[in-house]
């Protein structure tokens, strides 16, 4: 039973535009893939695009090619589900113009990173066809550690303005939180413009060793102090249960495991006769979206595991932050208007969590919220 500020017209109102906003994402992905497929089959071999390059910049044009194809065929979707049905129900007030440049950004940002990465990928496979998994997997490890560093710092910033929190009471309240939960956030509190762009609130925390910090969206801090200070004990119970180098970690393992099947597949005349498809010499700048395939694959297989272990740790948050804050009051307080302000649904169907949700139901955060505080 919805209680507070949870009424049954916002569950039914929340219900309708997240599996709305579900449907167009699964239609999306299905395009992309769909796009990617057609790129591998029909495409020439042989070099293309640029058959008389250097490995590398095939393998980099290749990318460039693949990445603007699913841009472009999952652009009226992305476009329907995050401008227009986000102004349909009042989350979004971002202007058609400021939508498309960050879209804009987006795509230039994947090309500047992606390019060189799928460069380097074909030119490792050709170069040591028989072991390029590895390679491939502590590179791409790499990469993805310096981009997690960076993030809040140069990635981040093109899309928001970021201030240190200005509020001297809540900033000086938040600081004794962490002092008392001994968490060390080097990169300390952060404010984030997005009330610029939507009505929703957020909180996170995000990059690693000097870039780690907590950021609240400007919207959030129009709740209560206590509210707040709640949100604030659950980002910071990541850092102090060391949550985030247990999900690198993982998801290093998990991406090395996958690259490792990816060249067993290849090497496997079996795959390509399932797949009606001619083999891929080595080097080929096709693989780059074979393996782009064979990766979404593996993360969906891998999806429902990872994603509950999420779900585990998050309630792990929410219980650390009651303990640390005194009362549940607080955190099932805040959460309520989470849920309101981003149009959440309290109570999704159980496959939707289970396939697709790292955080546990509203719902059930709430109650357990208001169980700690009785």
């Amino acid at each position: 039973m919805a209680e507070g500020p949870i009424t049954p017209e916002h569950c039914a109102r929340a219900r309708g535009y997240q599996m709305k906003r579900l449907g167009l994402g699964l239609a999306g992905t299905a395009l992309e893939t769909g796009a990617a497929l057609a790129l591998l089959a029909l495409a020439p071999r042989g070099g293309w695009p640029l058959p008389a390059a250097p490995v590398f910049l095939a393998g980099a044009a290749y990318f460039a090619l693949l990445a603007l194809l699913r841009q472009a065929v999952s652009l009226p979707l992305d476009y329907w589900e995050g401008y227009r049905l986000a102004h349909q129900v009042g989350l979004s007030n971002e202007t058609r113009a400021g939508w498309l440049l960050d879209q804009a950004k987006g795509a230039l940002l994947l090309l500047l990173i992606g390019c060189p990465a799928a460069g380097a990928l074909a030119a490792v496979m050709a170069r040591w066809p028989g072991d390029w998994w590895w390679i491939a997997s502590a590179l791409g490890i790499l990469l993805g550690g310096g981009l997690a560093l960076i993030g809040p710092v140069l990635l981040a910033p093109l899309f928001f303005r970021f201030k240190p929190l200005a509020d001297p009471g809540l900033r000086e309240r938040l600081e004794g939180l962490l002092a008392r939960t001994g968490a060390r956030v080097r990169g300390g509190v952060w404010e984030m413009d997005l009330s610029r762009k939507s009505r929703a609130a957020n909180a996170a925390l995000v990059g690693w060793g000097p870039s780690r910090r907590v950021v609240l969206s400007d919207t959030l801090l129009a709740c209560a102090p206590e509210e707040v200070e709640a949100v604030l004990a659950h980002e910071i119970a990541h850092e102090v249960g060391r949550h985030i180098p247990q999900l690198l970690l993982a998801r290093a393992a998990a991406f090395a495991a996958g690259m490792y099947l990816i060249q067993e597949a290849l090497d496997h005349p079996a795959w390509w006769a399932w797949t009606g498809l001619a083999p891929l010499p080595p080097g080929e700048p096709a693989a780059i979206a074979a393996v782009w395939l064979l990766l979404g694959m593996w993360g969906a297989a891998l999806a429902p595991g990872v994603l509950a272990y999420a779900r585990r740790l998050e309630h792990w948050c929410d219980a650390f932050a009651v303990r640390h804050t005194g009362s549940g009051r607080g955190m099932a307080s805040a959460l309520e208007k989470l849920c309101v302000k981003n149009l959440a649904d309290p109570y999704p169907p159980r496959w939707v969590v289970a396939l697709f949700h790292a955080h546990p139901p509203l719902g059930e955060r709430i109650r357990r919220a208001r169980e700690g505080a009785a």
